[in-house]
């Protein structure tokens, strides 16, 4: 990996080591070595622009979670320029609630929860960032409500005089180099699939795109099995934000000998809550949702799907216009 330190062999082994070291072995120290000072790190609720504040909020994390353990499942990762890495981590997080924080109060509760961080990476360091993590999953496996949760926050956001971001500033936070360039073959039909279930609100292309015994990871910590369960999820959604944009802001394509077909995607949602569905009583928000999903493909079709969406941020914008 040229600008790399020779003791990574390639860009999943450079993930994976440094998420150990930081993480597992707790050398939060170590994130002054991985990061570049001034990385913007993006998540569906906040951006940031500093190690320190990565610092903090790793510190913060592990106080909460002090015995919190990250499972790398995947990386789908390309190499955009000779020295200049995009990889998209998928990780299985497991951890016991014991410390106060921002989920409240310890409870002992035992968590299983999924992220998918993408990450711009040269010269030995993370230089940009874009993540989610499922935190209506550690929400309802705490013993919360993740609308009641979200209300809190977005009246604690009032209270502190932010201003509230509209959808203009959420999509262009989701957007950012490097160009994927346009996709052709499969990427190119999964992207697609995608764009007709939420513009035109057509589930029926599943049929087309997924097999019949794929299985779907979701937000929540929900996992569905078949096409008919992924269309009722989807469903739930398309009912409270109908008629809205998708937008593709990066993609990859892994395809490796003994592996299956992998794609990863980053991408948003952008639309108004009118409909009655998976999030209540319509109040007309701007909502965007700001998503990742990691696809595994055999012969053409979907057997494996991971979607990384933040419930808690979707339930925050809709708290925050009735409070405006």
């Amino acid at each position: 990996m040229q600008g790399f330190d020779s003791e990574f062999t390639n860009l999943k082994d450079y993930i994976l080591k440094i998420t150990h070291r930081i993480w597992e072995e707790r050398g939060v120290d170590r994130i002054r070595d991985y990061y570049d000072e001034h990385a913007p790190v993006k998540t569906p609720s906040s951006t940031t622009f500093h190690v320190e504040d990565v610092v903090r909020f790793t510190l913060q994390t592990l106080q909460m979670f002090p015995d919190r353990q990250l499972l790398g499942e995947d990386v789908i990762g390309s190499e955009d320029i000779p020295g200049t890495f995009y990889s998209s981590h998928r990780i299985l997080s497991t951890m016991t609630h014991e410390g106060d924080g921002f989920f409240g109060p310890p409870t002992g509760a035992k968590i299983r929860t999924r992220i998918i961080a993408d990450c711009i990476c040269r010269e030995n360091q993370v230089i940009d960032e874009w993540m989610v993590r499922d935190q209506s999953a550690i929400v309802k496996q705490i013993g919360l409500d993740p609308k009641e949760f979200s209300l809190k926050l977005a009246q604690d956001l009032k209270k502190s005089g932010q201003a509230f971001l509209s959808v203009e500033d959420l999509v262009e936070r989701w957007s950012g180099p490097p160009d994927s360039g346009l996709a052709s073959g499969i990427v190119k039909e999964l992207i697609e699939t995608y764009t007709t279930i939420w513009e035109t609100s057509e589930l029926r292309i599943l049929d087309q795109s997924h097999d019949r015994a794929c299985e779907v990871f979701a937000p929540g910590g929900n996992t569905f099995n078949g096409r008919s369960q992924l269309a009722d999820f989807w469903t739930g959604y398309l009912a409270s934000f109908p008629k809205g944009k998708f937008r593709l802001h990066h993609w990859i394509l892994n395809e490796e000998e003994g592996k299956n077909t992998r794609i990863a995607l980053r991408w948003s949602y952008s639309a108004h809550h009118h409909g009655e569905g998976f999030f209540g009583k319509p109040n007309g928000a701007p909502t965007v949702i700001m998503a990742m999903t990691h696809a595994e493909l055999q012969e053409g079709k979907v057997i494996r799907e991971y979607h990384a969406i933040d419930e808690i941020s979707i339930w925050m914008q809709i708290h925050q216009h009735a409070l405006q």
